[in-house]
Formats: C-alpha cells, structure tokens, sequence
C-alpha cells in the first residue's frame, strides 16, 4: 500500500519568526516558529486552537516536512 504523499512535504525549512500551515487531527492550523531544532521547530498557536486540540499550553513541535510557510 502507498502513502499519498502530503501537501506538506515541501523542502523549504521555516525560521524563527515565520508563520507556517500544518495538519493536526485533520485539520490545518497556523501557528508561529519560535525555536528551530535539527528535525522540528517549536511553534505558538492561538489559545482557541490550543483548547481544541486538547493542549493545556499554546505550544507544539512540528517535524519538518510537515508543514508549509504561509
């Protein structure tokens, strides 16, 4: 079986500062990178986005490669 292959999987690799697009729970959310590690960075979303994802801190790692610069 093949996976399709994610709109997300696009190269470019975010900065501090920008803002980026990723997939959580099948829903796109937009958030902004404050640290970049060697295979994520760390980014801030809204309060509301973190309340329904369940999160009890506006913050979340997203691995590169699965998320897109707005």
């Amino acid at each position: 079986m093949q996976k399709e292959k994610s709109e997300f999987s696009i190269k470019t690799r975010a900065n501090t500062g920008d803002i980026i697009l990723f997939e959580r729970k099948s829903n796109i959310y937009e958030g902004r990178v404050f640290i970049v590690r060697t295979n994520s960075v760390l980014v801030k979303i809204s309060s509301k986005d973190a309340k329904a994802l369940g999160y009890e801190q506006p913050n979340t790692v997203v691995r590169h490669g699965k998320y897109r610069l707005v």
